[in-house]
């Protein structure tokens, strides 16, 4: 495998027409997306596992003490509100639940494998994760306030969902800073600019990388289709319009990250639509009343995504 930091398109003939060069580009992403960890292999394998044995997987993490600090930051954080200070990896595999902490440990190593070489210019990475941990909390509140239950990991499939647009900017930042210059000025959603511009949107690139990661194919899913949740499949289509509704909430409280030309209301969207034809009573809630709730919660957000990605 080549080493996913350094590697870029094989350089092309200058006389090729434009559309070849750019098919040629994104084919060779797939040949440079960055190999799963050890760790995250393990990870996976366990929790398809219906009887996981809680050792094992803190063996996992113990392996990793920079992991190990951060599980124990977060689980001692606000966000959660413990009683009692968890002082080790077993007790905050109890207290905070061992999907969550799958969860995070899963985007510290995506971030981790992704991160841009030193001085290797990006775009705003940090915005792009906290928007990342908006999008994960607004779908697991609004999955519990309206009473809908879903397979899978609402934080994980929030915190993955727009992973392409990383692996986009890492071969194309200058062209990327581009497609977000586009979307912001014609007011058009980012996989509109980012096909315009570079010829393939995030949405399909972040479904690759998931599949190469070997990740579950409702978090490969909702990568894919959170911009298209009817072209999900049916098993899958709650949890990524769930994350299309998140997605659009944190766009409207204020944790976006180049997401231009939608609407503001949540009910007319595609996302919303499918909630409710799969789950009818939602439409008996309160959801303006729901959103004005979420002031309380945006500076929690902001807390775990500074303790989840500090160095």
């Amino acid at each position: 495998m080549a080493d996913y930091e350094t590697a870029r398109p094989h350089p092309v003939e200058e006389e090729r027409p434009m559309n070849d060069v750019l098919k040629g580009q994104i084919a060779s992403i797939k040949d440079f997306l960055p190999p799963t960890s050890t760790a995250m292999t393990e990870m996976l394998a366990l929790l398809g596992n219906d009887n996981v044995d809680l050792r094992k997987f803190a063996l996992i993490i113990e392996k990793d003490p920079s992991m190990v600090v951060n599980v124990l930051r977060v689980a001692n954080s606000a966000f959660y509100g413990l009683p009692n200070r968890v002082k080790t990896i077993d007790h905050a595999l109890t207290m905070v639940g061992l999907k969550e902490v799958t969860s995070l440990c899963i985007a510290w190593m995506a971030n981790r494998a992704l991160q841009a070489k030193p001085g290797q210019k990006t775009v705003n990475i940090q915005l792009l994760w906290r928007h990342c941990v908006a999008t994960g909390v607004f779908a697991r509140l609004f999955a519990s306030e309206f009473r809908l239950f879903v397979n899978g990991n609402f934080y994980l499939a929030g915190l993955m969902h727009d992973v392409g647009k990383i692996v986009l900017d890492r071969f194309f930042h200058d062209a990327y800073l581009e497609v977000m210059r586009i979307a912001s000025t014609e007011n058009i959603l980012m996989t509109e600019a980012e096909i315009k511009v570079i010829g393939e949107s995030h949405d399909t690139v972040g479904k690759w990388l998931l599949e190469a990661w070997g990740l579950p194919s409702i978090y490969v899913e909702v990568a894919g289709c959170h911009h298209s949740a009817l072209t999900a499949s049916g098993e899958n289509r709650m949890m990524v319009a769930l994350i299309a509704l998140a997605d659009e909430m944190a766009r409207l409280r204020g944790f976006g990250f180049g997401r231009y030309g939608g609407g503001g209301v949540l009910e007319e969207t595609e996302a919303f639509g499918i909630i409710v034809q799969q789950a009818p009573h939602v439409t008996n809630g309160d959801l303006a009343g729901f959103i004005r709730d979420l002031d309380r919660i945006d500076s929690e957000i902001a807390e775990i995504e500074k303790v989840m990605y500090q160095s």
